[in-house]
Order: structure tokens, then sequence, then C-alpha cells
């Protein structure tokens, strides 16, 4: 008697795959292929079996009946993301990271920044008329006051990507403080004895944390450092810093830049005083960027993952609209310097 042959996914494909359909390739109940396809925090299962479920999703091209399941539980499958400028490279990166996982989750999203004052209202309405299931906020500007009275006390659904925000519990970060103390390790390498860091508002948590691992960095290397704040952290910012520091008669050796934007801003400040740049002051700059390889000098730069930040963001998210808890998390993969010409080689 013939053995009956096991059935693969290339059996099944020619139709629109089912959940059942699903279930049978991975060997498991359908009931736990919903909740895994769902990001359930209910969903109990190892990551073997996990694996082999969305392994089944891939190779099927299963899709969800989005119609079927926002009856079933009153949600729509979208989510926003708020942020303050989309043209920036480290925000850009986020949006590339939110949008892979939602695709892989069968998830929309809807993307406003608050350039214009207003986008922030218009997504909490969206949150209020339960059009959106819940709302990442990656903003480098907007204050703590701000956040915590217009959306934060409101609205459970909600985790602030990049910053964190006193008593509220949902977040997700990198490793900021590192990356800053990185980059100060590396300037300290060309026999620098002084050193400058260019910081946005001091109100956010986030430049706190650069500023925390500039300073502890410059006294462990013995430096005299001073910190100029801006009220932005944008090229301009960078740029009235850069000419402010390169106007005095005693210049730093080297600049830390606490953003990309601001470090290109420094840049610029030095070529319109005609300082060199590393002969006259080495300049490196927080978050990694293609950009920066097309600068003139190419800036170095501390690569942080600021990719798997926006998709565990919305890992986190998921799961608190699902009912799990909500918590603070820090992207383990640490930091990591990409040197480049605007600092030259260091002494040996």
């Amino acid at each position: 008697m013939a053995t009956p042959k096991s059935e693969k996914a290339s059996d099944v494909k020619q139709v629109r795959a089912t959940i059942r359909d699903v279930a049978r390739i991975a060997k498991v109940d359908p009931s736990l292929v919903s909740r895994i396809v769902n990001n359930d925090p209910k969903a109990s299962a190892s990551p073997a079996t996990r694996q082999r479920v969305l392994d089944a999703v891939q190779e099927l091209g299963y899709r969800a009946n989005s119609a079927a399941r926002m009856l079933k539980t009153a949600r729509t499958q979208m989510i926003g993301l708020l942020l303050p400028d989309m043209a920036n490279p480290m925000y850009s990166a986020i949006i590339t990271g939110v949008e892979q996982r939602c695709k892989d989750l069968g998830y929309g999203i809807l993307i406003g920044d608050h350039a214009e004052g207003d986008s922030e209202k218009t997504f909490t309405d969206l949150l209020e008329r339960g059009q959106v299931d819940g709302l990442l906020i990656a903003s480098g500007t907007l204050s703590d006051t701000f956040l915590k009275k217009e959306i934060l006390d409101h609205y459970k659904s909600v985790v602030m990507v990049n910053r964190r925000v006193k008593g509220v519990s949902a977040s997700v970060t990198v490793n900021d403080e590192l990356g800053a103390s990185l980059a100060v390790d590396h300037l300290a390498q060309f026999g620098t004895k002084s050193i400058a860091g260019i910081f946005g508002p001091q109100i956010i948590d986030t430049a706190q944390r650069r500023r925390k691992g500039f300073e502890s960095a410059a006294a462990r290397n013995k430096l005299k450092h001073t910190v100029i704040e801006k009220n932005s952290w944008g090229m301009e910012a960078g740029r009235e810093a850069g000419l402010e520091l390169l106007s005095k008669k005693v210049k730093p050796d080297a600049v830390f830049a606490s953003t990309i934007m601001m470090g290109i801003g420094f840049i610029r400040a030095a070529h319109e005083l005609g300082v060199d740049i590393p002969n006259n002051v080495r300049v490196a700059a927080l978050h990694d960027s293609d950009i920066a390889n097309y600068l003139s000098p190419s800036l170095t730069t501390v690569h942080l993952p600021t990719v798997e930040m926006g998709s565990q963001s919305v890992d986190l998210l998921l799961r608190i609209i699902g009912g799990g808890s909500p918590g603070h998390l820090i992207v383990d993969t640490p930091p990591v310097l990409v040197a480049r010409d605007s600092t030259g080689k260091p002494k040996r």
C-alpha cells in the first residue's frame, strides 16, 4: 500500500491560502496560527514552533482577512507614526523599521509629521475615532508636558520611540549614552586636550542621555570639555554652534555633534570660516547615514540600530493593544563607530 505524501505548501498555494492551510503545513492548531499572526501576547508557542508557523505564512503567501478580523476584534489593523521631520536620515531609518515590521504582521501604517504644529491633534483624533489601534511617537521636539497632557494621559496604546517621558511606561530606545561615549573615546585618540559637545534641548531625555555619555567619556579621557545647547537638532543648529565655537580665539581640538544633521551643519560652518577639518579640528556625530560619505570631508559617525528600534516599537505597541504589559525597551544591538575623514588617522 502506497504511503500518502505529506502535504506541501506548493499543493495549497494555487488558491488563496487560509488559516487552516497554514495550520496543516505547520502542523499546529489553527487557533495558534491566528494568535501568532495577530501578535497575540497570549500565544503560547516555542520559538521553533512560532518560526515554523511564520515560515508557512511566508511560503503560502497567507494574508489575514482584515474585514473579518476587524469585526471580530474591533480593531482597524492600522497604527499611526508621528515624527518631527521625515527628511532626517535618523527618522527615515525608524520609518523603515516600522514599515517592515507592520508588513510582516499584516498592519497598515499612517505616517505624519508635526512640522506644521497640528498633526499631533490629527493623530489623537484618529485614536478617538477608532481609525488607528495605537500610536508611535518619535518626537524630539514636543515637550514632556505637552505629550502627557494632550496624548499620554488619555490613551494607553501609545509607545514613545527614541525617548522616554517621565511617568509613561512604554518606550523603545537605543543606547545613546554608549554611542556618545564611543565617539568621544575615538576623538580622544588624537592627542586631544579639549572637546566641545553640541546638543539639542535638554528638556528631552534623549539629549540628557547623550550628554551624560559625552561628559563621562570626556572625564575618563581627561579632556577639558564644554557644551553648547541648541533649541533644535537640525543642520542650522549645528551651523550656529560651529560658528560660535570656531570664531573663538581658542578653539576646541575636537567636536562631538549629537545628531548627524548637527554634524553636517558644523562642517558647513567650518567651510565658511576657513577652518580645516580634520587638521584644525576633528568632528564626529551620532547616527550614521550614507549622506556622511558624500560630505567634504566625509563625516565620522556612530551607527545606532534605529531600524531595529522602529521594528521593536511595533512589537511593543501591538503587545499593549493585545492586552499585554507595557515596558521600557532598549535595543540590545550595540552602537558601532564608523570612522571617516573628519577625524583622520589616530596618532600611535
